[in-house]
C-alpha cells in the first residue's frame, strides 16, 4: 500500500463527511451566498476553526465556474489552501544523522504517549542505541508497556522506584544516556491534566533537569494529542506550549474520527511542527505527517 492509500484509506470518516456534504451542496450549482454558507456550516462541523473557516471560504469564492464540475472545482480549490497552511507545519522528528537527541513526551491522559513512544522507537534504526525512561512512577501499567516496547525492540530500559520524583528519574536517566553513549533518550511522562498547574510545574521541573546536565544535545518536547478530542486539543496546546516550549506535535487516533479539520486548525494557530499522525493501532500505523496527502486524502481526493 502506497503511503498516500494509507492516508486516503484512514482518513475516511472525514473525509466521508467533508467530501460527501460539499459534493451535496455544489451540486450542478453555482458559488453564491447560499452555497458559501453551506460549505461555512459543513467545515465548521468538520472542528475547522473560524479563523481557518473564512480563509477557506475567501478562496472559493472566488470559483467562477458552474455545471457538473464545479463540486470537483470546490475541493481541489480547498486542498490546495489547506494544503497552503499545513506545509509550513511539516517537519520530521527523526532525521537520520549522527546527531544524538533525547525526546520527552508530553500530554494528558489517555492521549497515546506511551503507545506512540512504543511505534517510534520500533521505527528508529536498529543500529542506534536507545534508551528509554520511563518517568510515569506513579502508573506500573506505564512502565511495564513501555518495558514490553523496550524487550522488542532490544533498546535499555530505566525506570525509578514507584512514585520517586518523576525528575529525579528523568535526571538519573539522562546520566545513563551521557555515561553510556546512547544515541537516543526518549522520556515518557505521566499523562497531565492540562488544567492543573502542580502536575504542569513537575513537567517543567523535569524538563529543566535534563537540559541542565545536556546542554550541548537537541532536547525535544513533543506533545503528543488525541485526533478524537477534535478542537478541545487546541486549549491543551495552548497550556503545554506555552509552559513546556514544545517543539513538535503528534496527533494520534485519526483513523477514528471524523473531526480530523482540528488538525488544520492547530497548524494555522500554532507555529510548532506536526510530525506524525497515527492511523490505526499498529507500529506502522504511525506515520510521518505529510501536507499534500492529509489535505487530498480528508477531501477524498486523488493523489
Amino acid at each position: 500500500m502506497s503511503l498516500f492509500s494509507k492516508f486516503k484509506n484512514n482518513l475516511q470518516k472525514t473525509s466521508n463527511f467533508l467530501s460527501k456534504n460539499i459534493l451535496s451542496s455544489f451540486q450542478n450549482r453555482k458559488v453564491d451566498s447560499k452555497t458559501l454558507d453551506e460549505l461555512e456550516t459543513i467545515l465548521i462541523s468538520a472542528d475547522i476553526s473560524l479563523d481557518v473557516v473564512e480563509k477557506l471560504i475567501n478562496s472559493v469564492s472566488k470559483v467562477k465556474s458552474t455545471g457538473d464540475n464545479i463540486s470537483s472545482i470546490v475541493l481541489d480549490t480547498l486542498s490546495k489552501e489547506i494544503e497552503n497552511i499545513l506545509i509550513l507545519r511539516e517537519k520530521r522528528l527523526l532525521v537520520e544523522s549522527g546527531e544524538k537527541k533525547i525526546l520527552i513526551f508530553v500530554g494528558v491522559n489517555g492521549s497515546g504517549k506511551t503507545t506512540t513512544i512504543g511505534k517510534i522507537v520500533n521505527q528508529l534504526n536498529k543500529d542506534k542505541k536507545i534508551l528509554i525512561g520511563a518517568c510515569d512512577t506513579f502508573r506500573a501499567a506505564a512502565i511495564d508497556q513501555l518495558k514490553n516496547w523496550a524487550d522488542k525492540n532490544n533498546s535499555d530500559f530505566y525506570t525509578g522506584e514507584a512514585n520517586q520524583d518523576p525528575a529525579s528519574v528523568a535526571y538519573q536517566a539522562a546520566e545513563k544516556f551521557n555515561k553510556e553513549n546512547y544515541d537516543y533518550l526518549i522520556i515518557d511522562t505521566a499523562g497531565r491534566l492540562s488544567n492543573n498547574t502542580n502536575l504542569i510545574n513537575q513537567l517543567v521541573k523535569l524538563k529543566n533537569v535534563v537540559n541542565k546536565i545536556n546542554t550541548n544535545i537537541a532536547v525535544e518536547t513533543v506533545l503528543v494529542l488525541d485526533g478524537t478530542n477534535g478542537s478541545n486539543m487546541i486549549k491543551q496546546v495552548d497550556i503545554f506550549g506555552k509552559e513546556l516550549n514544545v517543539t513538535s506535535i503528534i496527533i494520534t487516533k485519526l483513523d477514528g474520527t471524523a473531526k480530523g479539520g482540528a488538525l488544520i486548525s492547530i497548524a494555522n494557530k500554532y507555529e510548532i511542527p506536526i510530525s506524525y499522525i497515527g492511523l490505526g493501532e499498529k507500529a506502522e500505523d504511525l506515520i510521518n505527517f505529510s501536507a499534500r496527502n492529509f489535505a487530498r486524502s480528508i477531501l477524498n481526493l486523488s493523489e
